[in-house]
């Protein structure tokens, strides 16, 4: 039996709460619209063109599919084909849908991430879980993949709110952290390679941001902290990443930075840069492909799955996770 389902975060923006969830922090009607909205549901999942479907019913964990749009939108075609091709080789996976609709999104994706991994492990506590996100939304994943366990924010605990809703006292690097990352075309730079709208998206403008919440120190100590390849540490779980060089979207220099902020703390890491395709190439199968924005199918591009695939199921020392 392989699980599918769906964790559905999204928050509503409350202008009389806002000074609080400017820092990220959950209404307090939460606990109840969270658990309104987490859907977990069984069926057995038959992918047409895989040669081992369920790999012999082995269950190898779960991934939290996190799909991209700019922090505006979830794009569909990162998200049910994703956890479709997972289920097909044994993995159980959820679409992670977090707020997209917040006038500034602030920590709110981060923190519903939060929720998300550690959801997942009170549901499945045996099972390694996994993120793999696409454009920003692989800067949500990326995020809680490198901040899971900052305990602080501009003076706030940063995680307080979700053990207290999870009800949980474990160690926060425990619950969140993932066991490995893949990141998609990712958004990582708040820096010159920056994809605005994203950023835009979290913080507001900058006259926004210091009009509403401070000056313009605390709008570049904010731009830096979302900025991804200036966090990296020691603790980062290992992470695959691709890119195509040609994505017109977000500068391929993102994914470059981030590789290299990995590779200087030491951190495994796995990178396919494809010379050519537009961002949002998903799967880069038919399925997936939109014909109006030149998403079309690349045979060189879709190995990045199985490649990813393979990479997940092998250890560092080439000996299979399933042995």
């Amino acid at each position: 039996m392989i699980y599918t389902g769906i964790y559905d975060a999204t928050l509503t923006y409350d202008e009389t709460q806002e000074a609080r969830l400017s820092k990220g922090q959950l209404p307090s009607q939460l606990n109840a619209q969270m658990a309104a909205h987490t859907h977990v549901s069984e069926e057995v999942i038959t992918i047409p063109g895989y040669p081992h479907p369920l790999h012999a019913g082995k269950q190898r964990g779960t991934v939290i599919v996190i799909p991209g749009g700019g922090y505006s939108w979830l794009s569909p075609r990162e998200a049910d084909p994703i956890v479709h091709a997972f289920n097909a080789y044994g993995f159980r996976a959820l679409v992670f849908r977090y707020d997209c609709e917040s006038e500034i999104l602030g920590l709110r994706p981060l923190k519903q991430a939060a929720w998300a991994i550690a959801k997942t492990r009170q549901l499945f506590p045996a099972e390694p879980v996994y993120l793999c996100g696409f454009s920003a939304g692989a800067h949500v994943a990326a995020s809680i993949a490198i901040h899971f366990d900052d305990t602080d924010w501009n003076g706030d605990p940063l995680f307080t709110e979700v053990l207290d809703f999870l009800g949980e006292a474990a160690d926060p690097a425990t619950l969140f952290r993932p066991d490995a990352l893949i990141v998609s075309y990712p958004v990582i730079s708040a820096g010159e390679y920056r994809h605005a709208g994203s950023f835009e998206r979290l913080l507001g403008k900058r006259e926004d941001f210091i009009a509403k919440y401070g000056d313009d120190t605390d709008y570049e100590r904010a731009r830096r902290w979302f900025s991804l390849e200036t966090q990296v540490h020691a603790s980062t779980p290992k992470t695959f990443v691709w890119q195509t060089v040609t994505d017109q979207s977000v500068p391929v220099q993102n994914s470059l930075l981030l590789v290299n902020a990995l590779v200087e703390h030491g951190i495994p890491v796995e990178y396919h840069l494809y010379p050519k395709g537009p961002h949002g190439l998903s799967l880069a199968t038919e399925e997936v492909a939109e014909t109006s924005k030149n998403r079309v199918t690349d045979l060189h591009v879709a190995d990045w799955f199985e490649r990813a695939i393979d990479w997940l199921l092998y250890t560092e020392d080439g000996h299979s996770v399933d042995a």
